[in-house]
């Protein structure tokens, strides 16, 4: 399983990056949509009620939230990162909170709030000044923190973090997956150059952090639903929202941070 995963990541990570600084714009958007479609059918075998009539009417809210969130995008932000704290919330209490994630509707909707925030992110990011290399030091940052918790966890990882949510996942992972991050978030520093130290590596701190719960949230609805995975495209890795699960809650934050936070980059 570890030498498809490793084969797996060593083929996707040279294609991401080709198609980020090599491909057009409406490229690299249609396949963005393109995979937020396929991470929305997924979503279907995570809500709670999934007869046809919800699949074909959340998959319809979907699409027109696409849509809409690029007209409404400060404003979708803003709800999506309010949710995100409820989430972390809710993810913290559990189980005490289970019931909040039987509802299908919270569910649904919740889905549907957070993956045209993530295209609209990206898309927002994509055309800052330096958006390109800042998106590539993003998926490093999260890549980094995946890969120091995998290797941590496994190696000294004796204290889970939320067993009942995650059972492999522990507090030497977490800590393993931090450490390894703000290694890139230095290298980061350097080649960036921010005006703001405390901020720069404040908003690394932070957007790691909600990777992490990203990760959880999509395990608790995966644990309801008794699925070890959300698909089988990913060779080894599953679904798409098996791999995107921490950067759909990364991203946003970071690109919040990036725009309201002083940085200097």
């Amino acid at each position: 399983m570890f030498m498809q995963r490793l084969i797996t990541t060593l083929v996707l990570v040279p294609l991401v990056l080709l198609i980020l600084f090599y491909a057009p714009a409406w490229f690299l958007g249609g396949v963005v949509l393109l995979i937020l479609l396929v991470a929305g059918r997924e979503c279907w075998g995570l809500i709670p009620l999934n007869t046809l009539a919800f699949q074909i009417g959340f998959l319809v809210l979907l699409v027109f939230g696409l849509w809409a969130c690029g007209y409404l995008f400060s404003y979708w932000l803003i709800l999506g990162l309010v949710v995100w704290a409820l989430n972390c919330i809710a993810i913290l209490t559990f189980p005490n909170s289970q019931h909040y994630w039987g509802y299908p509707a919270v569910v649904a909707g919740v889905c549907f709030l957070l993956l045209p925030l993530f295209l609209q992110s990206l898309i927002h990011l994509y055309y800052l000044p330096q958006g390109k290399t800042l998106l590539v030091y993003l998926l490093f940052l999260i890549w980094a923190s995946d890969i120091g918790a995998y290797i941590t966890g496994k190696r000294w990882g004796k204290h889970k973090l939320i067993p009942q949510v995650s059972p492999g996942k522990s507090w030497e992972g977490v800590a393993g997956g931090v450490i390894l991050a703000m290694v890139v978030a230095v290298i980061g520093f350097i080649c960036f150059k921010p005006n703001y130290i405390v901020c720069w590596f404040g908003l690394a701190l932070a957007t790691v952090i909600i990777s992490i719960f990203g990760d959880l949230f999509i395990s608790i609805l995966k644990r309801r639903c008794h699925l070890k995975d959300t698909g089988t495209l990913i060779p080894g890795h599953g679904g798409i929202l098996d791999r995107l699960d921490s950067l759909i809650a990364a991203l946003p934050l970071f690109y919040f941070g990036l725009t309201y936070i002083p940085r200097g980059v």
